[in-house]
């Protein structure tokens, strides 16, 4: 599996030296709605030691750091997509390629 980075996301990553970047899988069910998406975000080294060791996340190194994702099956077409999304003064990181 291959990661690639926008250029928005390379470039906050250098300014705000942050390295490890968490794929959370947030599931919603009631009996109306089913809703399952993943949500990207940054951790620092106390919550990946958390994530890795007592949840069983799987640890991928990349050119920019880490990104850890969940033991869930899910499919990749090869390529993964990380970019950053703007708006305002908030930030939300965007992860293409994954399907749950």
């Amino acid at each position: 599996m291959e990661f690639k980075y926008t250029p928005e996301l390379e470039a906050y990553i250098h300014k705000h030296q942050k390295t490890t970047l968490l794929v959370e899988m947030v599931e919603l069910n009631n009996s109306d709605l089913d809703i399952s998406e993943l949500h990207p975000y940054f951790v620092n080294q106390r919550m990946r030691d958390q994530f890795v060791n007592k949840k069983g996340y799987r640890v991928f190194t990349t050119e920019l750091g880490e990104v850890l994702l969940p033991n869930y099956p899910f499919e990749t077409n090869g390529v993964v997509t990380l970019g950053l999304k703007s708006f305002l003064c908030f930030h939300h990181v965007t992860c293409q390629g994954i399907k749950i």
